[in-house]
C-alpha cells in the first residue's frame, strides 16, 4: 500500500472553538525515531476537548486534534528496532499542537518512545484506550516517585494511595502498583468500589464522605500511606490525598497543577504536577502559560517501559477473558462513526456525560 501524501484528519477551526474534519498534508520524511502508522482506532482523553471544543489551546491557528491511537506501523525511522512496518502498535503524540500531525487523522506519526507493540489478540479499540493513561501512570509511579518496577517488585509493603481509582488514569496506576509488590488504596464512588477492588486495590473509599482521611489513616496503619498519585487533581483531590500521607511524610504527583497553597500544605509531604507530554523528548508549552524543556531521562524511560517492562505484562491477552493474565482492559465505550463523528465524543466528554469507562472510535 502505498503512503499518501494528503489525508484526512479533525482539525481546529481558526477564530472559533469549533472542529471539522479535512485534508491535511503528510509528511513521509521521517526523522531516526520516528514511526509512521495508519491509523485504526482512537481513544479520547479529558485533553482532547480542552484543547479543541474548549479552546484551551487557542483557536487562533488550524492543528489536528487527539492524541491517543492504534495504528499499523508503515514506516520506521533508522534508530526504531522495537517495532517494525506492519505491526499493530498504540502511540501518542501532543495533539491539538501541531498543523498536520494528530491522532484523529488517517495517518499519524510517533515519537518511538511512546509506541508499543500490541498483542494479536488485542482488539484495535482496547489498544487505543492504553497510550496516555497507561503512559501518565508509568510516568507518575517510576519517573516521579521512583517505585520498583514489576520485573523487580519492592517487597516493603508501602502503601500507594490512587486518588481517582475509576479513572482511565486510575485504572492503569492501581494495577501498576500492586504488580510492583506495593499495598494499593484508592478512593472512588460507591459505585465502582466493586471495579476498583478487582483490578488490585486493598482498600477503597469514598472520597466523598467527610471521615475520609481518618478511615484512610486507620487502614494505613502506624507506617501510613507512603506515595499517592491524585489522577483528579480538582476539587480538593490532592489536598486529600497530602492529609491521608503517614506521619513520616511522603510524596504526591498529580496529573494537573495545583496550587501554591496546596503544595506546601505539609512540609513533610512533596507535590509535583507530571505531564506526560515530556516523554517525547522536545520542549513545550501546555495551555499556553505552563512551559517545559525537553527532559531527556523521560524519553528514555518511556521508552525502556514500552520496549522491556510492558511486553511481558500483555502477554497471553485474550479481549474475551477482558485482558492477559496479569494486567485488566479498561471499560470502553465504543462509538460509532469513525473519523466523521469523533467530535460527538469529545462534545459527550465536554458534558461529563461518561464515568468510569474509556471513550474509543474504530477508524477500520
Amino acid at each position: 500500500m502505498s503512503i499518501p501524501t494528503t489525508i484526512r484528519a479533525l482539525k481546529t477551526v481558526p477564530g472559533t472553538n469549533n472542529v471539522e474534519v479535512g485534508e491535511v498534508a503528510l509528511d513521509q520524511n521521517l526523522g531516526p525515531d520516528d514511526v509512521l502508522s495508519r491509523t485504526l482506532a482512537v481513544g479520547l482523553n479529558p485533553t482532547d476537548w480542552k484543547h479543541s471544543v474548549g479552546g484551551l489551546w487557542g483557536p487562533e491557528k488550524q492543528t489536528v486534534v487527539g492524541c491517543d491511537s492504534v495504528g499499523e506501523v508503515v514506516k520506521v525511522g533508522s534508530n526504531v528496532t522495537h517495532v517494525a512496518k506492519g505491526d499493530r502498535v498504540f502511540g501518542f503524540v501532543f495533539g491539538t499542537s501541531d498543523p498536520t500531525n494528530g491522532s484523529y487523522a488517517e495517518y499519524t506519526r510517533f515519537n518511538k518512545a511512546v509506541v508499543a507493540k500490541i498483542p494479536a489478540s488485542m482488539s484495535a479499540v482496547e489498544g487505543a484506550s492504553f497510550p496516555i493513561p497507561h503512559l501518565t501512570a508509568v510516568q507518575a509511579l517510576y519517573l516521579r516517585l521512583n517505585l520498583a518496577r514489576p520485573s523487580s517488585p519492592s517487597t516493603e509493603g508501602k502503601i500507594v494511595l490512587v486518588s481517582g481509582g475509576a479513572t482511565a488514569v486510575g485504572h492503569h496506576a492501581i494495577q501498576l502498583a500492586k504488580l510492583s509488590g506495593y499495598k494499593v488504596f484508592a478512593t472512588a464512588s460507591p459505585a465502582n468500589h466493586a471495579t476498583v477492588l478487582a483490578l488490585g486495590a486493598s482498600a477503597v473509599f469514598n472520597y466523598r464522605d467527610a471521615d475520609v482521611v481518618a478511615q484512610i489513616k486507620a487502614a494505613a496503619g502506624k507506617e501510613g500511606v507512603s506515595y499517592a498519585v491524585d489522577a483528579v487533581a480538582e476539587q480538593g483531590t490532592t489536598d486529600l490525598c497530602i492529609d491521608a500521607m503517614g506521619s513520616n511524610g511522603g510524596k504526591v504527583v498529580t496529573t494537573l497543577p495545583v496550587s501554591d497553597e496546596t503544595s506546601s500544605r505539609r512540609s513533610d509531604v512533596s507535590v509535583e504536577f507530571t505531564l506526560v507530554y515530556t516523554e517525547l523528548g522536545y520542549p513545550l508549552t501546555f495551555a499556553k502559560v505552563l512551559n517545559f524543556p525537553a527532559i531527556p531521562a523521560d524519553n528514555a524511560g518511556a521508552y525502556e517501559w514500552v520496549s522491556k517492562e510492558l511486553p511481558s505484562l500483555l502477554a497471553g491477552w485474550e479481549t474475551s477473558k477482558n485482558g492477559s493474565p496479569l494486567y485488566k482492559a479498561q471499560k470502553l465505550r465504543v462509538c460509532e462513526g469513525g473519523l466523521d463523528r469523533i467530535v460527538e465524543g469529545l462534545e459527550i466528554m465536554k458534558a461529563g456525560s461518561y464515568a468510569a469507562e474509556k471513550l474509543v472510535y474504530s477508524l477500520e
